[in-house]
Protein backbone atom coordinates (compact mmCIF):
# COMPACT_ATOMS: atom_id res chain seq x y z
CA UNK A 1 0.00 0.00 0.00
CA UNK A 2 1.12 3.55 -0.75
CA UNK A 3 0.30 6.50 1.49
CA UNK A 4 0.90 10.21 1.03
CA UNK A 5 3.29 11.61 3.64
CA UNK A 6 4.43 15.05 4.78
CA UNK A 7 7.49 14.00 6.71
CA UNK A 8 9.46 10.86 7.60
CA UNK A 9 11.67 10.51 10.68
CA UNK A 10 14.16 7.73 11.30
CA UNK A 11 15.16 5.98 14.50
CA UNK A 12 18.25 3.78 14.33
CA UNK A 13 17.74 0.57 16.31
CA UNK A 14 20.37 -1.84 17.60
CA UNK A 15 19.00 -5.36 17.83
CA UNK A 16 20.22 -8.89 18.28
CA UNK A 17 20.48 -11.01 15.16
CA UNK A 18 16.84 -11.29 14.02
CA UNK A 19 17.67 -14.27 11.81
CA UNK A 20 19.77 -16.30 14.27
CA UNK A 21 17.48 -19.34 13.92
CA UNK A 22 18.21 -19.47 10.18
CA UNK A 23 21.76 -18.11 10.21
CA UNK A 24 23.45 -21.33 9.03
CA UNK A 25 20.91 -21.78 6.22
CA UNK A 26 21.37 -18.16 5.12
CA UNK A 27 25.17 -18.40 5.10
CA UNK A 28 25.15 -21.70 3.20
CA UNK A 29 22.66 -20.35 0.66
CA UNK A 30 24.79 -17.27 0.03
CA UNK A 31 28.03 -19.27 -0.18
CA UNK A 32 26.45 -21.52 -2.82
CA UNK A 33 25.11 -18.52 -4.73
CA UNK A 34 28.59 -16.92 -4.73
CA UNK A 35 30.14 -20.20 -5.92
CA UNK A 36 27.79 -20.18 -8.92
CA UNK A 37 28.02 -16.41 -9.41
CA UNK A 38 31.59 -15.28 -8.61
CA UNK A 39 30.69 -11.63 -9.33
CA UNK A 40 28.06 -11.59 -6.54
CA UNK A 41 28.70 -9.32 -3.57
CA UNK A 42 26.90 -8.16 -0.46
CA UNK A 43 26.84 -4.85 1.39
CA UNK A 44 25.29 -3.36 4.49
CA UNK A 45 21.73 -2.18 3.82
CA UNK A 46 18.89 -0.88 5.98
CA UNK A 47 15.96 -2.92 7.22
CA UNK A 48 12.69 -1.42 8.48
CA UNK A 49 11.89 -2.92 11.88
CA UNK A 50 8.77 -0.91 12.69
CA UNK A 51 6.53 1.97 11.65
CA UNK A 52 5.00 4.56 13.96
CA UNK A 53 2.65 7.46 13.29
CA UNK A 54 3.68 10.73 14.95
CA UNK A 55 2.34 14.27 15.10
CA UNK A 56 4.93 15.21 12.45
CA UNK A 57 4.23 12.32 10.09
CA UNK A 58 5.74 8.83 10.05
CA UNK A 59 8.66 7.42 12.01
CA UNK A 60 10.54 4.42 10.63
CA UNK A 61 12.59 2.30 13.02
CA UNK A 62 15.51 0.95 11.02
CA UNK A 63 18.39 -1.41 11.63
CA UNK A 64 21.54 -2.39 9.77
CA UNK A 65 21.25 -5.61 7.77
CA UNK A 66 23.09 -7.50 5.05
CA UNK A 67 22.03 -7.53 1.42
CA UNK A 68 22.37 -11.30 1.26
CA UNK A 69 19.69 -11.67 3.96
CA UNK A 70 17.20 -9.81 1.77
CA UNK A 71 18.33 -11.91 -1.20
CA UNK A 72 17.72 -15.08 0.82
CA UNK A 73 14.31 -13.78 1.95
CA UNK A 74 13.32 -13.03 -1.65
CA UNK A 75 14.41 -16.41 -2.99
CA UNK A 76 13.77 -18.83 -0.11
CA UNK A 77 11.13 -16.99 1.85
CA UNK A 78 11.28 -18.27 5.43
CA UNK A 79 12.54 -15.01 6.99
CA UNK A 80 10.93 -11.58 6.80
CA UNK A 81 12.94 -8.64 5.51
CA UNK A 82 11.79 -5.06 4.91
CA UNK A 83 14.76 -3.43 3.23
CA UNK A 84 14.50 0.33 2.71
CA UNK A 85 14.84 2.08 -0.64
CA UNK A 86 14.46 5.51 -2.18
CA UNK A 87 12.67 5.73 -5.52
CA UNK A 88 11.34 8.41 -7.85
CA UNK A 89 9.64 9.22 -11.09
CA UNK A 90 10.68 12.30 -13.08
CA UNK A 91 8.17 14.84 -14.38
CA UNK A 92 9.49 16.54 -17.52
CA UNK A 93 8.83 20.12 -18.60
CA UNK A 94 6.45 18.88 -21.33
CA UNK A 95 4.33 16.79 -18.99
CA UNK A 96 5.78 13.28 -19.29
CA UNK A 97 6.36 10.98 -16.33
CA UNK A 98 9.65 9.14 -16.67
CA UNK A 99 10.24 5.64 -15.30
CA UNK A 100 13.17 3.24 -15.57
CA UNK A 101 13.35 0.09 -17.70
CA UNK A 102 15.96 -2.44 -16.55
CA UNK A 103 17.90 -4.95 -18.65
CA UNK A 104 15.13 -7.56 -18.21
CA UNK A 105 12.62 -5.08 -19.71
CA UNK A 106 10.97 -4.62 -16.31
CA UNK A 107 9.57 -1.16 -15.49
CA UNK A 108 10.49 0.34 -12.12
CA UNK A 109 11.08 3.63 -10.37
CA UNK A 110 14.50 5.25 -10.57
CA UNK A 111 16.31 4.54 -7.33
CA UNK A 112 17.78 1.83 -5.17
CA UNK A 113 18.38 0.26 -1.78
CA UNK A 114 19.51 2.40 1.16
CA UNK A 115 22.98 1.68 2.50
CA UNK A 116 25.58 3.02 4.92
CA UNK A 117 26.63 5.49 2.21
CA UNK A 118 23.45 7.42 2.92
CA UNK A 119 24.35 8.48 6.47
CA UNK A 120 25.70 11.87 7.50
CA UNK A 121 26.94 12.38 11.07
CA UNK A 122 25.01 9.33 12.23
CA UNK A 123 21.73 10.42 10.60
CA UNK A 124 20.10 8.55 7.74
CA UNK A 125 19.22 10.94 4.90
CA UNK A 126 17.09 9.28 2.19
CA UNK A 127 17.82 12.05 -0.33
CA UNK A 128 21.46 10.91 -0.39
CA UNK A 129 20.31 7.51 -1.64
CA UNK A 130 18.15 9.13 -4.31
CA UNK A 131 20.94 11.45 -5.48
CA UNK A 132 23.44 8.59 -5.64
CA UNK A 133 21.11 6.26 -7.53
CA UNK A 134 20.15 8.93 -10.10
CA UNK A 135 23.84 9.48 -10.84
CA UNK A 136 24.55 5.76 -11.08
CA UNK A 137 21.47 4.69 -13.05
CA UNK A 138 20.87 7.70 -15.29
CA UNK A 139 24.04 9.79 -15.22
CA UNK A 140 22.14 12.84 -13.94
CA UNK A 141 22.78 15.12 -10.96
CA UNK A 142 19.42 16.05 -9.46
CA UNK A 143 21.08 18.67 -7.23
CA UNK A 144 21.82 20.95 -10.18
CA UNK A 145 19.62 23.84 -11.37
CA UNK A 146 17.65 21.69 -13.83
CA UNK A 147 16.04 19.53 -11.14
CA UNK A 148 14.02 19.82 -7.94
CA UNK A 149 12.71 16.93 -5.87
CA UNK A 150 10.04 16.48 -3.21
CA UNK A 151 9.05 13.68 -0.85
CA UNK A 152 5.57 12.50 -1.85
CA UNK A 153 4.70 8.97 -0.74
CA UNK A 154 5.68 6.00 1.39
CA UNK A 155 5.31 2.40 0.25
CA UNK A 156 4.47 0.79 3.58
CA UNK A 157 5.03 -2.71 4.90
CA UNK A 158 2.84 -5.76 4.63
CA UNK A 159 2.62 -8.45 7.27
CA UNK A 160 1.74 -11.10 4.69
CA UNK A 161 4.88 -11.28 2.56
CA UNK A 162 8.33 -12.36 3.65
CA UNK A 163 10.20 -10.07 1.25
CA UNK A 164 8.57 -6.64 1.18
CA UNK A 165 10.78 -3.59 0.53
CA UNK A 166 9.67 -0.29 2.05
CA UNK A 167 9.96 2.70 -0.28
CA UNK A 168 10.44 6.42 0.25
CA UNK A 169 9.03 7.86 -2.96
CA UNK A 170 9.87 11.21 -4.54
CA UNK A 171 8.69 13.34 -7.40
CA UNK A 172 11.58 14.86 -9.37
CA UNK A 173 10.72 17.84 -11.55
CA UNK A 174 13.03 18.85 -14.36
CA UNK A 175 13.25 21.76 -16.78
CA UNK A 176 14.30 19.25 -19.45
CA UNK A 177 11.80 17.95 -21.97
CA UNK A 178 11.23 14.25 -22.66
CA UNK A 179 13.53 14.43 -25.67
CA UNK A 180 16.26 16.28 -23.75
CA UNK A 181 16.14 13.89 -20.77
CA UNK A 182 16.29 10.85 -23.02
CA UNK A 183 19.25 12.35 -24.91
CA UNK A 184 21.09 13.02 -21.64
CA UNK A 185 20.48 9.45 -20.48
CA UNK A 186 21.86 8.03 -23.74
CA UNK A 187 24.91 10.29 -23.81
CA UNK A 188 25.96 10.51 -20.15
CA UNK A 189 27.95 7.68 -18.53
CA UNK A 190 25.97 5.44 -16.16
CA UNK A 191 26.23 1.92 -14.76
CA UNK A 192 24.12 0.26 -17.51
CA UNK A 193 21.65 -1.06 -14.92
CA UNK A 194 18.90 0.50 -17.04
CA UNK A 195 18.39 -0.29 -20.70
CA UNK A 196 16.00 2.59 -21.47
CA UNK A 197 13.46 5.03 -20.05
CA UNK A 198 9.67 4.76 -20.14
CA UNK A 199 7.67 7.97 -20.65
CA UNK A 200 3.93 8.20 -20.08
CA UNK A 201 1.34 11.00 -19.98
CA UNK A 202 -1.36 10.81 -17.34
CA UNK A 203 -3.83 12.88 -19.35
CA UNK A 204 -3.63 10.80 -22.53
CA UNK A 205 -6.77 8.66 -22.76
CA UNK A 206 -5.01 6.44 -25.31
CA UNK A 207 -2.12 5.72 -22.96
CA UNK A 208 -1.97 1.92 -22.61
CA UNK A 209 -0.74 2.21 -19.03
CA UNK A 210 2.14 0.58 -17.24
CA UNK A 211 2.88 -3.12 -17.56
CA UNK A 212 4.98 -4.27 -14.61
CA UNK A 213 4.97 -7.03 -12.02
CA UNK A 214 5.61 -4.36 -9.36
CA UNK A 215 2.03 -3.66 -8.35
CA UNK A 216 2.96 -0.66 -6.22
CA UNK A 217 3.98 1.29 -9.34
CA UNK A 218 0.54 0.75 -10.86
CA UNK A 219 -0.99 1.82 -7.54
CA UNK A 220 1.23 4.91 -7.46
CA UNK A 221 0.21 6.03 -10.93
CA UNK A 222 -3.44 5.37 -10.18
CA UNK A 223 -3.02 7.82 -7.28
CA UNK A 224 -1.32 10.36 -9.55
CA UNK A 225 -4.11 10.14 -12.09
CA UNK A 226 -6.68 10.81 -9.36
CA UNK A 227 -4.80 13.92 -8.26
CA UNK A 228 -4.69 15.70 -11.63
Amino acid sequence: MIIKVRNIEFEIMETADPFSEFRNDIEQFWAEHCRKNPEAFSEKILNVLGTEETAQGIKLQIGIANYYEAFYSKNVGNIKTRNLFSGAYILTSDGYYCLAVDTTNEINLIGGVASLEDFDNGRYIPELCLIRECKEEMGIDITDEHFTYELKYLKVTSGNENYFPVGILYEINTSYSKYELETIFKSNPHDNELSSLKFIRLDDCNEPGISTRRKYIIELFDLLRKEI
